[in-house]
């Protein structure tokens, strides 16, 4: 794409939009342009010649060919529905310049800016050349020449007699223009008259006298201020690829946290990625609700099968238990085998009836789910209905990272644990057997069955259990 003139010119049409129009239709806008591989640049981080988008059409330091700029004129004026649309633009110049521009004109005057008139049309175009043939107090005539190419139009010409208008405005002098001639209607070059309000006799002395510095000023005060661009540009650039190696290295973190939560708890993958690695692997004594789960007579049911099929079907089975326990917040231990331990409150604590609740309410969605199993499982091929055993309880239990210097593990253990884990064993299939503490912080929520008192293995007393009633239609 040729660079034949600055992006400032698009930016004066969207500021144009924004004072008629309640947002920008960028789509309108730019509509057959981004994305439109006739309007390529070459993107100064990658090296690649891309098509042009919002965010380079939008930076008055980047440049654009006539093509592009006319296809912007059009759209403008098909936005607006008025032909004049790109003269009133440019007339609404000022709404464009910066701070330091406006104190610049107004320290001027009128006719300085028309005397600096080719020096600034260097800056932002090469489309054509500006002459500057009279310049008086009140009147000046200036002549453009326009390069010779077919993508330049009348609303070019339109754009450039409004901005003339428009830095009478910065001025706080407004100016009118005349064209005499034009280049688009037949003329050899475009010739306009421009006329304000003439200063009087002692203002002119006073301009005359501040004349000669107001040169030297406005020269230095735009060495410094492009001077001050150039840094703004770096920073910005700098400000750039550093944002984009954030954005690379958070998008590493993310994918190390995805790969990591396939191996522990989504909880612990967090803390740890985070720094948190003491509260992980060291050890305390929580209070905390401990379920455990098996498949009944797995083994026996599953030996005719395939060892891919087992597979899958285990990993089907895995997969939607992990959800239902990520959906309840529980961290999961340990899968051994068909078998799975989880518990809540550790490594994140709310409070006993809460880690209780939960714990339970995944238990019942759990069997739920269980049961879709079986009928999905039955339609595929396999006759004998698989159904899970679950057993809960709540106590004091020593929660850490257990293992080796080189190898550990995020589990509990104690006493309490070994309840839940016989509890399990005990259940009826496709029942939730859980203990007195669980039962004591979840009766109000959730309906349980008194099931008696038990003999359990490893205790020297009996101990009172009860089975969660889960067929009730309203959970």
């Amino acid at each position: 794409m040729s660079k034949d003139t600055s992006c400032i010119n698009i930016l004066t049409c969207e500021n144009y939009l924004k004072n008629v129009l309640p947002a920008v239709p960028y789509d309108k806008l730019f509509n057959g342009i981004i994305g439109n591989q006739s309007f390529l640049y070459t993107d100064e981080n990658s090296g690649k010649i891309v098509p042009v988008d919002k965010n380079y059409l939008l930076d008055l330091n980047h440049w654009i060919s006539n093509s592009l700029l006319a296809k912007v004129y059009e759209n403008t004026v098909s936005i607006l529905n008025d032909s004049d649309a790109i003269y009133k633009a440019g007339r609404n110049i000022f709404k464009t310049a910066v701070s330091s521009q406006i104190f610049l004109m107004r320290v001027a005057g009128v006719q300085t800016i028309i005397n600096r008139l080719p020096k600034e049309n260097a800056k932002f175009n090469r489309n054509r050349t500006i002459e500057v043939v009279e310049n008086q107090n009140g009147f000046a005539t200036v002549r453009i020449r326009w390069a010779a190419d077919s993508n330049l139009t009348k609303l070019f010409c339109d754009m450039n007699r409004g901005v003339y208008e428009g830095l009478g405005k910065l001025t706080r002098n407004p100016a009118k223009v005349e064209e005499k001639i034009c280049q688009f209607e037949g003329g050899e070059h475009c010739e306009y008259l421009i006329k304000w309000k003439a200063k009087p006799f002692h203002s002119r002395i006073v301009d005359l006298c501040r004349f000669r510095l107001s040169h030297e000023v406005i020269d230095e005060l735009e060495r410094m201020i492009e001077e001050v661009n150039e840094i703004r540009l770096r920073q910005e650039r700098v400000i750039k690829l550093r944002t984009a190696d954030l954005a690379n290295e958070k998008e590493k973190v993310v994918c190390a946290q995805n790969i990591l939560s396939s191996y522990v708890a989504p909880q612990l993958a967090e803390k740890i990625l985070n720094g948190e690695v003491d509260p992980v692997w060291g050890h305390s004594r929580k209070k905390i609700t401990m379920f455990f789960s098996d498949i009944k007579d797995f083994t026996p049911t599953t030996d005719s099968m395939e060892p891919e099929d087992m597979a899958n079907l285990l990993n089907e089975y895995f997969s939607n238990m992990n959800a239902i326990i990520q959906k309840y917040g529980g961290t999961l231990a340990n899968i051994n085998g068909d078998a799975l331990f989880v518990f809540f409150g550790a490594p994140d604590r709310t409070n006993d009836r809460d880690h209780a609740l939960r714990c339970v309410n995944m238990a019942i969605d759990m069997q739920h789910k269980m049961k879709e199993l079986q009928q999905k499982w039955f339609e595929e091929g396999i006759e004998q209905s698989l159904q899970i055993r679950c057993g809960i309880s709540t106590g004091m239990a020593t929660v850490g990272g257990f293992g080796s210097e080189d190898r550990k593990a995020y589990t509990a253990m104690g006493m309490q644990v070994n309840l839940a884990s016989r509890l399990e064993s005990v259940c009826e299939p496709g029942g939730i057997l859980i203990s007195h503490p669980t039962w004591a912080l979840v009766k109000d929520k959730i309906e349980c069955m008194p099931k008696g008192q038990i003999n359990v293995k490893g205790f020297s007393r009996s101990v009172r259990v009860y089975a969660v009633n889960f067929g009730k239609e309203d959970h």
